[in-house]
């Protein structure tokens, strides 16, 4: 027999990937849940909402076992539709500025797929639960929040061609989550509500992003699925990731950091790609055709809006994902940090009576998630801004910078590198006396090589 949610209405601010997955957990408490969607018709293509659907996505490790969770079955469905399942370090090349990364066996697989086709079959998934209702077409406005009653409600216009229509929906619940990632309204929202509210923090390695897909025919001699040239403070400012997400289409990304960008015209597109280390990304260039322009973004901030210190915060108010923490995309860590915050949310609901409460604990919780993946995001990132850093980020950024040129030459030290990179452990288990062990062990990496920039390098 189907068992009945105890309690009421929800409503979900965004109809995107955290939206959804939000959405999927609320069908198991609430006997109604509506997803407000500002798109008037989301589908399998790249969003308007969405623009960093164009650029390569990593669905990371422990990400992936969560969304089975919520979704069985979903990897055999995505590997059926051609996106290749891996063991990472045989799938996926690696070219540090010392060398190569060790292509042997680690254990940890993961999939290769494009953001709009995961958005696209998780939609279809949740759209199919009877208590899930999605309006399309809606811009949250405002939130009106009953401080005294705990009582919260979403203010939500129609949306035009030009701009929001006239008339306001007003849809009263017992939980609101706003899932509207990195241009959220809801520090305007809760400042007019009278919230006072910490400044972000922001760390910005003014990185930017020119990605493009091809149709690119399968060579038996291509033993990988994609290819990654990392950007490394402060001496390797430029690197790529060329990714196999369907049978025969490929997505190459060019990156930047501290202020290099890799041009949009198509000569421009293919010397950038042409002057760096790893051969593979010129090599999808001409052995490819280009199936539409290039995509640019410069929308790379890390920004941590601190929720869980906000005095007072709403019981029955959650923010989740992007919309609590964007981070740098080219660590791949947004989307598996929002999939554990939706875990999160769904035990709290399981476990806590009290909805008038619920909130600030929830984002207690959401903020420990975050904080392993903001030292991995930023510690880097902070490098490119140029300024003074304190001692903790010196340290810090010395020693990632020590670790990747190390990484290539031990398969051990390579394997804890993954895992801490695929979110399976935490940041810290380089300090464990076994890993620094490791670490110490190996020769010194001449200087020359781990600043080394330079086109045909020896690898």
């Amino acid at each position: 027999m189907t068992r009945t949610p105890p309690r009421g209405s929800a409503v979900v601010i965004g109809g995107g990937y955290a939206g959804l997955l939000a959405a999927r957990v609320l069908s198991g408490h609430f006997r109604r849940v509506t997803v407000l969607e500002q798109d008037a018709s989301p589908g399998a293509e790249a969003r308007p909402g969405v623009p960093q659907s164009h650029h390569p996505h990593a669905l990371l490790a422990r990400g992936a076992a969560q969304l089975e969770e919520f979704f069985p079955g979903l990897r055999a469905e995505l590997l059926a539709q051609g996106c290749p399942v891996t063991d990472f370090a045989e799938g996926v090349r690696i070219l540090f500025p010392t060398g190569w990364a060790p292509r042997d066996p680690i254990g940890i697989e993961v999939q290769l797929l494009a953001r709009s086709l995961l958005e696209q079959a998780i939609r279809e998934r949740v759209t199919a639960l009877d208590n899930v209702t999605f309006q399309n077409g809606l811009r949250a406005d405002r939130l009106l929040i009953d401080r005294a009653d705990n009582g919260i409600a979403v203010a939500a216009r129609p949306r035009t061609p030009d701009g929001p229509g006239a008339d306001e929906l007003v849809l009263h619940a017992d939980l609101v989550v706003d899932a509207t990632g990195r241009g959220s309204r809801l520090p305007q929202w809760l400042t007019r509500a009278g919230y006072q509210l910490p400044a972000p923090l922001v760390v910005d390695g003014k990185a930017s992003y020119a990605s493009r897909a091809y149709t690119v025919k399968d060579d038996p001699d291509r033993d990988w699925f994609a290819s990654y040239q990392p950007t490394i403070a402060p001496s390797a400012p430029r690197g790529g990731i060329a990714v196999r997400v369907g049978p025969d289409r490929w997505l190459l990304s060019l990156v930047g950091a501290a202020g290099h960008r890799a041009p949009a015209d198509e000569d421009g597109f293919r010397a950038y790609a042409a002057g760096m280390r790893n051969p593979d990304f010129v090599r999808i260039i001409d052995e490819g055709t280009p199936t539409g322009p290039i995509f640019r973004t410069h929308t790379t901030a890390n920004r941590w809006h601190p929720y869980h210190r906000v005095p007072h915060w709403p019981g029955r108010l959650i923010a989740l994902g992007d919309s609590i923490c964007a981070f740098n995309p080219v660590y791949g860590q947004g989307m598996t940090v929002a999939a554990l915050q939706a875990g999160l949310l769904d035990t709290l609901l399981t476990r806590h009576g009290a909805m008038d409460s619920l909130g600030p604990t929830f984002q207690r919780g959401a903020a420990a998630l975050v904080r392993s993946a903001w030292l991995v995001s930023t510690s880097t990132d902070r490098l490119w801004q140029g300024a003074d850093l304190p001692l903790t980020s010196r340290l810090g950024t010395a020693f990632m910078g020590a670790l990747t040129a190390r990484v290539p030459h031990h398969p051990g030290l390579y394997l804890r590198f993954v895992r801490t990179m695929q979110m399976l452990d935490p940041a810290t288990t380089f300090a464990s006396p076994r890993a620094l062990a490791q670490f110490a062990s190996l020769p010194s990496i001449p200087r020359h090589l781990t600043n080394c920039t330079c086109p045909g390098a020896a690898t």
